[in-house]
Order: structure tokens, then sequence, then C-alpha cells
């Protein structure tokens, strides 16, 4: 290995391992848990840090590029400052963490040490991870999948039916560019195309509705950039129709749990797994035969006339699918008003055949309160993180959930204007800096560009319809891939300037980022500690609960530990004033107004905790339990 060779790995280490450790975390849920994601942020920090009091990093001192970096670390600084107006500033401080995950990863993908090589290696590491991924869970599911599945749909890795599916579809793209690129090994470009049918049939076992908006998303930023766009049109079409002809077997585990609502049998899963590992070895090996052959054919009259042949059989398919659907719909009118009324029916209505086609569930509800939310606070929002309280006060369903379902209606609604203003201004400018890159690049160099923001935007664009901010594994991934799209080269950069005042006060607001997830990520420990302990010793999870509260004073759940420890040592009145203080900290808190209940029920003082209970019965109206404690039950 060469002295040049070897510094270019060392350059591009930084950036190789946060990606690889993003990757390793899918198999923790996606890192939805705190304990999984802060590690991993401070890290990534830290990395930061480091290069920055270095000087190694190549910042772009005017451009689009410039503008995405300032933009979504602004944004991250105003999530923190959200807490200030929050309900819930323990929430906002959290969803605050996250955010400045997600500005690291963009920073160290788009301006850390690292030559075109190290960039390109990283990518290339990040689709074969996912590859990886999707390649082991096709061996469980072959083996024993019963505990991967979740009412009839593939849930895990990610631990999140539409998360596993967006996670199989970031890949897709890039799959779909390598396997159109004439030139490259006709094994390589067959391995690549079945590595596609494999992903897309694990998606398709997840029956997520929001991949299909992914997929088109990542469809439209892939053929607007790259090369090749009639073959990789013809292979995506291509794989689609192969998931189609098996989709017969591949519904087999959701029409055997009774259309979602129950368990899929292990041997309807098994059956489904062995259709889809048969369909792309025949993917492989038909497709290394047409590749073979579009690799052998020459530049010559004939060839060239195979492209308007080409072009003009893709708009007839397209047309006569077109076609088709307008014939399965009938009265196109009467079929959107069908589905407006499904949308926004309250109840769920069940499909007996594919999930896809169905537009029911609980989102119109939420999208609904969001919107509300909005109109609330519309130019600061509500703070970050902090939709679930308005949820429960002004749901119609009985689901219990935390988050609006749609990062654009998310933001609306805990950012306000300005949040959503400063998301938007980084993401349009990371699309101006992806174009900017993609003309000026060859067109080996323009197809990966276009396969990693198309990577990017499938998580994206399912995003809108979906809470996928909250997996940071899987947001991270479409993350750095948007930063090595728009990185630009090397010669476009200028490192950091040698004055210490700049890189001084970079490093230490870094240094404030790390000790503030540190906090939290420390306070978390505790808080399991105490909940650990509570079982065997009431005063040691008093102490593990008060050191928490210490760390993140903000937060009412170790008040909550602290209460019921007290009361179990028999200090009915210090656990009393334990809730009370939760109760400044979040006055909206159902949760805090029922524990107060639950406290004064066993007191015996049954017209308090009924007034408790009564107070979270208007923060939580639907809550059946809730209703029959305070009486209301029936009314």
């Amino acid at each position: 290995m060469s002295g040049s060779t070897l510094a270019d790995l060392v350059r591009s280490a930084p950036l190789a391992l946060v990606g690889l450790l993003v990757l390793v975390a899918i198999w923790w849920d996606g890192a939805f848990d705190m304990r999984y994601w802060a590690p991993l942020t401070i890290l990534t920090l830290a990395v930061l840090c480091a290069l920055t009091v270095a000087g190694t990093f190549s910042l772009p001192e005017r451009g689009p590029l410039a503008v995405a970096l300032a933009a979504i670390w602004i944004f991250a600084a105003y999530t923190m400052l959200s807490a200030a107006w929050a309900e819930s500033a323990a929430d906002a401080w959290e969803g605050a963490a996250r955010t400045a995950f997600y500005a690291a990863l963009f920073t160290l993908a788009a301006a850390a040490p690292a030559d075109d090589r190290g960039r390109r290696l990283t990518a290339a590491g990040i689709v074969g991870g996912v590859i990886a991924v999707g390649m082991a869970t096709e061996l469980v599911l072959l083996i024993d999948g019963s505990n991967a599945f979740l009412a009839g749909r593939l849930d895990d890795p990610i631990g999140y039916r539409n998360g596993t599916a967006a996670l199989f579809a970031f890949a897709a793209w890039p799959l779909v560019t390598l396997a159109a690129r004439r030139g490259v090994a006709s094994g390589l470009r067959a391995a690549a195309f079945a590595a596609l049918v494999l992903l897309l049939g694990l998606a398709f076992l997840t029956q997520s509705r929001g991949l299909l908006l992914g997929l088109a998303g990542g469809g439209v930023a892939s053929l607007a950039i790259g090369p090749d766009r009639l073959r990789r049109a013809w292979l995506a079409l291509a794989a689609a129709g192969a998931i189609a002809i098996a989709s017969g077997p591949l519904l087999e585990p959701y029409h055997a749990s009774g259309s979602g609502t129950g368990i899929a049998p292990e041997s309807d899963i098994a059956t489904a797994a062995a259709v889809l590992a048969l369909l792309a070895t025949v993917a492989f090996l038909v497709s290394l035969l047409a590749f073979v052959f579009d690799n052998g054919l020459r530049a010559s009259r004939a060839a060239r006339r195979l492209r308007p042949v080409a072009a003009a059989g893709l708009v007839a398919l397209v047309a006569g699918v077109a076609v088709v659907g307008l014939v399965r719909i009938g009265d196109p009118v009467s079929y959107a008003g069908d589905k407006w009324d499904e949308f926004t029916a309250v109840e769920s209505s069940a499909s007996g055949g594919t999930r896809l086609g169905t537009v029911s569930g609980p989102r119109y509800d939420i999208w609904r309160v969001a919107l509300d939310q909005f109109e609330e606070a519309p130019l600061a929002g509500a703070g970050e993180g902090n939709f679930h309280l308005a949820y429960y006060r002004e749901r119609r369903t009985d689901r219990n959930l935390a988050d609006a379902h749609s990062l654009p209606l998310r933001l609306l609604a805990e950012t306000g204007l300005i949040g959503s203003a400063l998301f938007a201004l980084w993401l349009v400018a990371t699309a101006v800096a992806i174009a900017a890159r993609a003309r000026r690049a060859d067109a080996s160099e323009r197809a990966w560009t276009a396969g990693m923001a198309a990577a990017g935007a499938v998580v994206l664009v399912q995003s809108s319809v979906d809470w996928l901010w909250l997996i940071p594994a899987l947001f991270g991934l479409a993350v750095l891939s948007l930063g090595l799209a728009a990185r630009e080269d090397d010669d476009g950069f200028e490192p950091l300037p040698p004055r210490p005042l700049p890189r001084g006060a970079a490093a230490v607001a870094l240094l404030i980022a790390i000790v503030s997830v540190g906090a939290l990520f420390m306070s978390g420990l505790y808080v399991r500690k105490a909940r650990q302990e509570a079982f065997t010793s009431p005063q040691a999870a008093l102490s593990s609960a008060r050191t928490a509260e210490r760390l993140n004073p903000v937060s009412v759940t170790p008040l909550y530990l602290q209460a019921s420890a007290l009361e179990t040592q028999g200090s009915r009145g210090a656990a009393r004033r334990a809730l009370r203080e939760a109760l400044e900290l979040e006055p909206g808190n159902f949760v805090t107004w029922g524990l107060l209940g639950d406290l004064e029920t066993r007191a015996g003082d049954e017209q308090a905790a009924r007034r408790y209970y009564r107070h979270a019965l208007a923060l939580n109206p639907l809550d059946v339990g809730l209703q029959e404690l305070s009486g209301e039950a029936g009314r």
C-alpha cells in the first residue's frame, strides 16, 4: 500500500467509522431508544470537534452547500431554544439532541476530510450494509420468521413495519443505478438487480403504504439527475413487475393473519421467503444474460435505434397501466370521494387484498390535531417534541400516539413557520448543491450522486406520511446520503481559517452540545437504574432517581420514580410533593394528574382522587380507564 493510499484511508476513516456505526445501530430497532442514539450522537459530535480543533475541515465559504450547513445547525439550535416555551421542556431538549445528531451527520458527510474514493467507498458501504441486512433478514425468515412479523407484516429489523420498508427501499435506486451502468461487469450488474428484487420483496412484505411514496420520490430524484434514464426506468419496472408476479405467495402471511389482525403462521412466512429467494435467483440469471448482451452491444446504427424503441415502449407501458387503472377505478370523481371518506373515517377498515390500495387509518385525525396546534402558535410552534400533549387532549380515536406521523406537519406544529422555513432552506439548498455537482460531474460521478440523492429522498418523502424522523439510524442514513451527494469537489473547498477564534467558537459550541447530550444519556441511565432498583431497594431507587433529576432537571420521569420510592418507604407527603413538582414542570401532562389520583386512592381519600382523575380526564378525554376512575364512564 502506497503512502498516499494509506493517507487517503486515514483521512476518510472518521466518515467511514460513523457510517458503519449508524448501520450497526439498525439492529437496535433503528436506535429508536435514546440509550442507543445518544452515544452515537456524542461520538459524532466529538469527531466533529476534533476535526474542528485540528482545522482539517473543508468548509465551503459560499454557495448552496454553505447555506445548507448553516441552515441545519441553526434549525438544531432553534429546536433547543423552543424548550423555553414548550409545555414539555424535556421533550424539546431530547428532540434538539436528536436534531443535532442529524446536523452532525450531514456536516461530517459534506465537509469532513475524505477524497472522492473515500466518499464513494463510504456510499458503497452504506448501500452494501443495507443489502447485508436484507440478506440476514431473508435468512431469518427462511429459518424461523415468526418473531420478525407483527400482525402479518414484516416488522424487523427496525421493529416498526413502515421503518423496515423505508430501510430496504433506501438501497433500491442506488442498485438500479448500478445495474443500469454499461461497462460495469455483467455479474456485478446482475447481482445488483437480484439484490434490488430481494429488497423490494422484503419491503413488500411490510405492506407499508408510505413505501410507494418513498420509492416514487426517490425515482424522481434519480431520474432527474443521473444518466442512463431509459435503462434505469426499465430496470425499475422490471423489478416491480417481478414482485407483482410473485405477489400472491408474498401476501400469504398477511392474508393468513386476517389481513393484519392476527398472527401469521410460520409456514406461510417460510413459503413467502422461499418464493422471494427463488425470485431473486431467477432475477440474477435472467438479468445476467441481458447484461452480457448489453455490455457487448456496440454503439452501431442498429444499437442507436434501440433507444427510441425503448422510449416508445416505456411510454406505451405507462399509458397501458394508466388505462387499466382507470378502467378498474371507473368514475374517477366517485372513486376519489370514496377514498376521501375512507381516509377521514375515524375507524380503520380492513382490506382483504393488499393493504397498499387502502387509505384508512388514524392519520386524518392525527394531522387534524397537528394543524390545529399549528394554528395556535403559527410562528414559533408548540415546541420540539410537544405534539403528544395536544393530541391526547383533542384526539377522536383511542390510538395512543406521540407523533404527528408527518414530518412537514410535525415541523409546522412543533417549530412553527420559523423552524419549518429553516428546515426547508436546508432541504432546498442541499438539492441545489446536488444539482450543481451533477452538472459538473462526468457520467460515472453523476450516476453515484444520483443514487445517493435518491436513497436519501426515499426516506425523506416517506417521512412526509410517517414518523421516520424519530428513528435516528434510519433517518441518519438518509442525511448521510444527502451530504455525500451534495459535497463539492475538493478544489471547491477552503480549509478552516487558521485564525483560532472561529475554530475555538465552533469547538466550544460542539463541546456544549456533547455535554448536553451526555447529561440526557446519563439521566436516562439512572432512570433505568432506579426502575430496576425499585423491586429490591426503594432507598437505592430514590437515590438514582434524584441523580437523574440533577442531570435532567426539566424531566418529570425522575420525579415519578422519586414519588414511587417515597411512597414505598411510607413518606406519602413527600411523594405528593414530588408529583406536585412534576405538575409545575408540565401542568398539561395527564399522567401526573393520574398518578396523584392513584396516590390518593391508596391513601383512602376517594374524593381527592376523583378530583385528580377528572383533571387527568380533561387532558385525555378518551381514556377509558380515566373515565371509569373519575366516575365519568358512559357520560
